[in-house]
């Protein structure tokens, strides 16, 4: 005869010890989740404070222009009329509005700031602008401000010319919009450079 073997009966005990394993796995992973949002919450406000005083020291400057007219629409950011273009006493760049919001178009203003070229910098982010001392969170939080309200925010960082040159960058960023339907199309930013200002305010004190 062949023997009939019994299946044996799942330890009851052993399930209930591993679903409970199972829940503090969860609820663990939940609180250090938690915590992690926390930080990054609380870090923002950080750097918003921060950047904060530096902008309102920049803009309480009386010998730094902090501000500056804004276009509205791409063709006002970058001109068909190069004289008209690059004429323009403010260093422009335009950036697309989505992916790595890389830049399409600069005046010559901007060239003159930053030492590059238009054709060197279409299709290329500007991260070619940062470096050891760039203020990467504020920009961060400036962008995140920008896509919330769309309309005009302002960062105060280092950027670094092509020659490896920094500068001090009171930077303006605004929406360019369609003009028919109103609708958000490109970035634009205005770079400013504050530098001479806060070094002649720094040897007065």
């Amino acid at each position: 005869m062949v023997a009939i073997m019994k299946k044996a009966k799942p330890d009851l005990r052993a399930t209930i010890a591993g679903a409970k394993i199972v829940q503090e796995k969860d609820a663990t992973w939940k609180k250090l989740c938690m915590m992690q949002r926390l930080r990054k919450r609380l870090k923002r406000r950080k750097i918003q404070k921060e950047n904060e005083a530096i902008l309102r020291a920049a803009i309480d400057d009386a010998t730094i222009t902090s501000s500056v007219s804004v276009p509205k629409t791409l063709a006002e950011a970058l001109p068909d009329d190069a004289q008209k273009k690059n004429n323009d006493p403010r260093a422009i760049v335009v950036t697309e509005a989505t992916g790595s919001f890389n830049m399409i178009g600069c005046n010559k203003a901007w060239e003159n700031l930053c030492g590059f070229a238009e054709c060197e910098i279409i299709g290329k982010d500007s991260s070619i602008l940062q470096g050891p001392d760039t203020n990467v969170d504020g920009l961060r939080d400036a962008v995140s401000r920008l896509f919330d309200g769309e309309q005009k925010v302002n960062v105060v960082t280092t950027n670094y010319r092509k020659d490896g040159s920094k500068f001090t960058n009171f930077l303006t960023l605004a929406p360019l919009r369609d003009d028919a339907t109103g609708k958000m199309t490109h970035f634009v930013a205005i770079l400013n450079d504050i530098g001479e200002s806060i070094a002649r305010k720094t040897s007065q004190v």
